[in-house]
């Protein structure tokens, strides 16, 4: 099968690694693969470091001529048999291609869709199937009749495989927490959050909850992990700010865009997922490989696998108390946590290895293709 994934935005975040990694998966088991997106992109930049092939396609407009032509070139030089688009812009000009190959477009948010007969006219005649990342996500699509619910798989996020190695030792989170320089790092409490920095993440509340256990008496630490799109960089130094006027900017790292994100977990003693608007969020099954206690809003697809008492624990977005709480729990009862956390990780070993993942998405494709 010969695969053409494409995406329409020039930053990296959980939706472009997503893809990244899929196409990266698909390479390496012997499929034909390539990633079209703008040339001076960072998704491209990275496709290029992967070794991937490459197709230079700016999206914008994406009904204008030019832009179909080049991805109708693309699709008949690389002999494309299925496209997967992963963003609004470039399913656009895939959707007027289904004469060369099948289309399918990943619907990668759990919120509520706007419709209209335009709308629906697009979904409808502009692909041959639809990946959702999450149940909700499902729902939404099938609330606005945008699919009907048998072209519709949902594939959720995974952990890579190096998230499941053997657990870190408290040497070895002690070791990653003196690189990031965090004081005290052998007492301090640290709460990570890891994503792209926008207001929808809640990064302005993991700050709150910092100051909030503080005054507790817990020696909270944030540790922010990200950075922000071009469009975002005013959130970012409201971040900082916000740090500063709660009083705790000496207990925050902001640690910027990092590879090493299961350090990143391992450093942490909770990790928090404090979103408005999510579909499962690609950091929790990392963070239940790693064996670190998640707590989450319960927004979007969030539920469906943190469970309370289960797999993690839940609040209401934007209650910083309750977010507080439940970090409070996590501290004090460390053997109910510790039961959790490691059913999380036999959850993750069942259902987040990219492995199955992978087989989902290939059995979407070949629904896409009518071999399934």
């Amino acid at each position: 099968m010969r695969i053409l994934h494409t995406l329409a935005e020039y930053s990296l975040g959980g939706l472009e690694f997503r893809t990244l990694e899929q196409a990266s998966w698909l390479q390496s088991h012997g499929y034909d693969v390539a990633i079209a997106s703008p040339a001076s992109s960072a998704v491209s930049r990275q496709a290029r470091e992967r070794n991937l092939t490459t197709v230079d396609i700016n999206f914008k407009p994406a009904y204008s001529p030019s832009t179909v032509l080049t991805l109708r070139r693309a699709i008949k030089a690389l002999r494309i048999q299925v496209i997967d688009s992963h963003s609004r812009a470039d399913g656009k000009t895939a959707a007027l291609c289904r004469d060369l190959c099948a289309v399918v477009r990943t619907r990668h948010f759990a919120k509520p869709m706007r419709t209209s007969p335009r709308r629906r006219l697009e979904w409808k005649i502009g692909c041959d199937h639809v990946i959702a990342t999450s149940n909700v996500g499902k729902q939404e699509l099938v609330a606005a009749r945008l699919v009907p619910e048998d072209r519709i798989s949902v594939v959720g996020e995974w952990a890579r495989d190096d998230f499941f190695g053997p657990a870190s030792t408290p040497d070895a989170s002690l070791r990653v927490r003196q690189d990031l320089e965090i004081a005290a790092p052998e007492t301090a409490y640290v709460i990570a959050t890891v994503g792209m920095l926008r207001p929808e993440k809640g990064q302005a509340d993991l700050l709150r909850v910092v100051q909030w256990l503080r005054v507790q008496g817990v020696p909270a630490v944030g540790l922010v992990v990200g950075m922000p799109t071009a469009g975002t960089k005013p959130y970012a130094y409201e971040l900082y700010r916000l740090a500063v006027d709660l009083g705790i900017a000496e207990h925050v790292v902001f640690a910027g865009h990092r590879t090493d994100v299961a350090d990143m977990i391992k450093a942490a003693d909770v990790v928090l997922v404090p979103s408005a608007t999510e579909a499962w969020s690609r950091i929790v099954p990392e963070s239940f490989a790693v064996g670190r206690p998640v707590v989450a809003s319960q927004v979007g697809g969030l539920p469906e696998i943190v469970r309370p008492g289960q797999t993690g624990w839940l609040a209401a977005p934007g209650d910083v108390a309750g977010y507080a709480g439940c970090i409070m729990q996590i501290r004090n009862r460390p053997w109910l946590a510790a039961a959790i956390v490691d059913n999380a990780r036999r959850f993750a070993e069942t259902n987040f290895r990219l492995g199955g993942k992978m087989f989902s998405t290939l059995e979407a494709y070949r629904r896409a293709t009518g071999g399934g």
